[in-house]
């Protein structure tokens, strides 16, 4: 007799167990109204009610680049120091705050598309902005959006560092008098990252990635 209810309270209890693991999990309610429902606590203000994801770092996230696969796609983390390098996963990891990761292009994204929750620069285009005119070699300032040639011939415009400069725009219009062009380049002879030689009559707008001046637009 004893082994008879022995059986039936492990079937029972296995029964259970089945139910609850195929059913709704609560916290803090018997009814829940979800896969996972979490109530808060209202009536003690001295408990947090949150959801704590998994917090790592940028380069513990990216020493688990083999771990996140196809299986991994809508996992959510919080990056909570910017260490090591935005590289492969992670290379759109470039602020603190939540991503998910999106397995079919290998890559984490941040939650809301965001980077910063503030930009990393503003640009003053209110009522007017700063356009400069130059008729030789020119090296930009702090302060120039518009820069327009106005040379004989062929000349050069030198951007400011482009890595202390992350997320400046500045525009370049060549309306020089002769037929030569004008060269963009960073400050000291480096390149932009895409070609930056304007012909007569034509301009261009130019971004720091942080690493090169990047042109992203043509006329």
């Amino acid at each position: 007799m004893k082994k008879i209810l022995l059986t039936a309270f492990v079937l029972a209890s296995m029964t259970a167990l089945t139910k609850a693991q195929q059913g709704r999990v609560g916290i803090n309610t018997t009814t829940p109204a979800a896969t996972l429902d979490v109530v808060a606590t209202t009536t003690d203000n001295t408990r947090p009610d949150a959801l704590l994801v998994p917090r790592l770092t940028r380069a513990q996230l990216a020493a688990k680049d083999a771990a996140y696969t196809a299986t991994q796609n809508g996992a959510l983390t919080f990056v909570n120091t910017l260490d090591g390098t935005a590289a492969g996963k992670t290379a759109n990891v470039i602020a603190t705050g939540f991503y998910y990761y999106d397995a079919p292009n290998n890559v984490w994204v941040a939650v809301g598309g965001g980077g910063a929750a503030t930009p990393q620069r503003y640009e003053g285009t209110r009522g007017s902005v700063s356009i400069l005119t130059t008729t030789a070699t020119y090296t930009a300032t702090a302060t120039d959006f518009f820069i327009i040639t106005k040379a004989g011939g062929a000349m050069t415009i030198e951007l400011p560092n482009p890595t202390a400069n992350t997320g400046r725009l500045v525009y370049v219009a060549n309306n020089n008098t002769g037929t030569g062009a004008v060269v963009v380049q960073s400050v000291g002879g480096a390149p932009t990252l895409l070609v930056g030689t304007l012909a007569q009559n034509r301009a261009k707008a130019f971004v720091s990635d942080g690493t090169a001046w990047v042109a992203i637009s043509f006329n």
